[in-house]
């Protein structure tokens, strides 16, 4: 990275690193954050969770095809000095401009450079709505008991070593919330980004719609190869109100040496439309957890992901489709293209509880395999207790086709264009849905460099 494309280096504090942390240690970050008593006492209690709490082993199903087991925590710097701030986007590194967009697409943007934030930039209609946009610190600091009814309600600390991580470290993060009726005009932005080396980010992200709300939100993650190794583990907590609409877009990018780990779940209340577009090109590692739970009768849940792969990239993804109740739909799609030596591992379970009949679930799971080496392991998979339901899951793991290359081969393209053009055809149903035009072009962009590396 260039040196000019960079915040100005605050001190990092070299001595607390995730492995060798105490209590006295977080305590410390607590105090030297002015963390409200609430918050103080969560990062504490998830903490000493931690102390307690195995990384999962290979041992457990869904953790048997991804070995973190050499991963040295000792090295990972759980902490640094904050950023300084910038008044406008026009300061940020340039790196960061660019994948911000024009003003006008947006409602409110909030930048997080590693562990805080750096620019909250909103439109001034919003606070006459009552919407909040803030750093979770901000929002535990103006609006305690608000932001105490969202966190930690939907991702417990005490589900996984990683999710009591993102409680007992976290660092910036976002809180949005979208009152009772209140339409937000355009997209909400919310960027993270990484700059230092070895540095672990732990972003705890809480989406709150009330009922009947609307809003559409990018939560996208980005970093542009600093050295060292680097390590995310965040939790996203959304809570869809009843009869409310949520576009939710996430877009994960990191650079090739992060380790990504997260819970990202969603609840939805009675007469709620959802919408997840995701996409994940980046990292080195990425474990994700990414659940859907449909709360009550007339939920509408969607999912439209998309994945790439390239050198020795490994994805993991457990997908949860959770009927609670009846007269509900839930449809994802999942698309990913391997190549080199890349591989993915998807689970996938759409669970039916037994008093949710007239429930209409879909799943699948779209491969293609660009070269030898590369490797899909695809496990779709039921849980049905009701006995009046419609539900469908499937997989494919395949080549790209030779009969539509012979077709574009046989019109002048050279192969390599011709594989890039079905590639993009495969990605263009996930990637067309992407809410802010700005971002589905730099998205677009990426899986297109990718698919003519």
């Amino acid at each position: 990275m260039n040196p000019s494309d960079t915040l100005a280096p605050p001190r990092t504090r070299d001595s607390l690193r995730v492995g060798a942390l105490t209590q006295a240690e977080i305590a410390a970050l607590s105090k030297g954050r002015a963390e409200p008593e609430f918050l103080a006492r969560r990062r504490a209690e998830a903490w000493a969770y931690c102390e307690k709490t195995p990384f999962p082993a290979r041992t457990e199903e869904l953790w048997r095809r991804t070995d973190i087991s050499s991963f040295h925590w000792d090295a990972v710097l759980a902490a640094r000095e904050p950023h300084p701030s910038v008044a406008s986007a026009t300061e940020l590194p340039a790196a960061l401009r660019v994948e911000i967009g024009p003003k006008e697409e947006r409602s409110a943007l909030l930048v997080q450079v590693d562990s805080n934030a750096v620019l909250i930039d909103r439109d001034d209609e919003l606070a006459n709505l009552g919407i909040l946009v803030l750093p979770i610190l901000d929002a535990a600091r103006a609006h305690p008991a608000l932001l105490e009814r969202y966190l930690g309600r939907t991702v417990r600390f005490d589900e996984s070593r990683f999710t009591g991580l993102a409680a007992a470290l976290e660092s910036g993060g976002a809180f949005v919330y979208v009152p009772d009726g209140v339409k937000v005009p355009r997209p909400i932005h919310l960027l993270f980004s990484r700059q230092t080396p070895d540095l672990g980010t732990f972003p705890n992200v809480v989406l709150a719609l009330g009922e009947r709300a609307e809003a559409a939100i990018i939560e996208e993650y980005v970093s542009h190869g600093e050295p060292g190794v680097g390590v995310n583990v965040g939790a996203t907590e959304v809570t869809v109100g009843q009869g409310a609409s949520l576009h939710l877009a996430t877009f994960q990018r990191w650079g090739g040496n992060v380790y990504h780990f997260g819970t990202e779940r969603v609840r939805i209340a009675r007469d709620a439309r959802f919408h997840w577009t995701y996409t994940a090109l980046g990292g080195k590692l990425t474990k994700l957890d990414l659940e859907m739970h449909l709360d009550g009768e007339g939920t509408e849940a969607k999912f439209s992901g998309c994945y790439f792969g390239n050198g020795t990239q490994h994805f993991d993804f457990h997908t949860f489709q959770n009927h609670n109740v009846g007269h509900s739909v839930s449809d994802l799609l999942f698309k990913g293209a391997l190549r080199d030596r890349a591989r993915m591992v998807y689970q996938g379970l759409i669970k039916v509880h037994k008093d949710a009949q007239r429930s209409d679930a879909y799943q699948a799971n779209r491969n293609l395999l660009l070269s030898e080496r590369a490797r899909a392991d695809s496990i779709p998979s039921l849980e049905i207790e009701a006995n009046d339901v419609r539900c469908t899951h499937g997989a494919t793991v395949g080549q790209v086709d030779e009969d539509q290359l012979y077709y574009l081969r046989s019109r002048g393209l050279p192969r390599p264009e011709a594989e890039r053009m079905i590639i993009q055809g495969f990605f263009e149903p996930v990637l067309e849905r992407i809410p802010a035009e700005s971002l589905r072009t730099i998205v677009t962009a990426a899986v297109e460099r990718k698919a003519a590396a």
